[in-house]
């Protein structure tokens, strides 16, 4: 037995290489409820006029039609509760992260919701991007090449800010992930945050780059979309969690004393318009918890990067660099479970 914290991925993790995942027969499914959790799925996109998540997942071709806000949440959200629902019996979860987006999925991970109200919720909050983006996204490394953190590349990212918000942009830190850091703003911002951040090539992508599609998520230039959160998914189930939930701002919410109010008002408010701080989520589950390994639901792992990056700077079972991280993971007793790996181990 492993005591476990689940980990549950955001916007961008559904990417061409998942495409065909949520439905494929390859995806493990000891009892047998991958298909019913994906029906369930198509009848609430149905019954709402959207596309079935089953035949974007089937679709021939990965596209743009993907990517968009509308879609990428449901398909996301599937994806990561069908992995929460046939996870090995031998991993114990002790707490539930999300990242993002993700933290909708972990209200139903942690059972504070049932994959319906859940579904709802990640459903709901995506479908308002069909009316436009608002402002944008940029991400920007702020570690070096072994992935410790980088004291002038942090200093850069803040002066940059302070510039930007001098001339009169509205930039804002959006999501604080691991050695990367998410800003978001409006036009102006995301201008001037291309413009002025110096460029930084990590293997083969440079940085800083716009995450095409995405609102500034985590600011206050989402507070109407908030508002109106508040009012269409107010009638939400809100439950208490079975197992501790721990959300973007670090705090915990235990199976005995949450409050589905508390849970409520965080989702639809700060958790909409203040920064995320994913590291701090992970950090208060290592510290709290103390759990033997870190499982990472699907869709994908690119978020891997980040979550070793967060156990490198905690200095975690003695990691203290990517090699370190990489050569645990090589060892029969990884610290960090992928489930969405196209090639998972047979130890996972």
């Amino acid at each position: 037995m492993k005591r476990v914290v689940l980990v549950c991925p955001g916007r961008g993790t559904y990417t061409r290489s998942e495409l065909g995942s949520i439905g494929s027969a390859a995806r493990a499914d000891a009892t047998g409820v991958r298909p019913g959790l994906l029906a369930e799925a198509d009848r609430l996109r149905t019954q709402s006029g959207r596309r079935r998540v089953s035949e974007l997942d089937g679709a021939e071709r990965f596209s743009a039609l993907h990517l968009a806000g509308e879609n990428a949440a449901a398909l996301i959200f599937t994806a990561t509760a069908s992995d929460a629902a046939t996870l090995d019996p031998a991993l114990v979860p002790v707490a539930v992260v999300g990242n993002s987006m993700g933290w909708y999925s972990a209200l139903h991970v942690a059972r504070a919701f049932d994959f319906s109200a859940g579904f709802a919720l990640a459903d709901t909050m995506g479908s308002y991007q069909t009316q436009g983006v608002v402002g944008g996204q940029v991400i920007y490394p702020v570690v070096d090449e072994q992935w410790q953190r980088d004291p002038a590349q942090v200093r850069e990212v803040g002066s940059v800010i302070e510039r930007l918000r001098a001339a009169g942009a509205r930039v804002y830190h959006s999501i604080h992930l691991g050695g990367y850091e998410v800003l978001a703003g409006d036009d102006a911002a995301v201008k001037g945050l291309l413009g002025e951040l110096p460029k930084v090539m990590v293997k083969d992508k440079e940085y800083p780059f716009q995450l095409l599609g995405h609102s500034a998520f985590h600011t206050p230039l989402l507070a109407s979309t908030s508002e109106r959160a508040k009012v269409e998914l107010r009638d939400l189930p809100w439950g208490l969690p079975a197992i501790t939930l721990i959300d973007g701002r670090g705090v915990q919410h235990r199976p005995h004393s949450a409050s589905g109010a508390a849970l409520r008002d965080y989702t639809l408010g700060a958790q909409v318009v203040d920064t995320y701080d994913f590291s701090r989520s992970v950090r208060v589950a290592l510290r709290e918890y103390a759990p033997d390994a870190l499982v990472l639901l699907g869709p994908g792992d690119s978020l891997g990067g980040a979550i070793a990056q967060i156990l490198i700077e905690e200095r975690w079972n003695g990691l203290r660099s990517r090699a370190d991280f990489a050569a645990r993971q090589a060892t029969d007793d990884p610290v960090l479970i992928s489930l969405g790996r196209r090639a998972p181990a047979s130890s996972r």
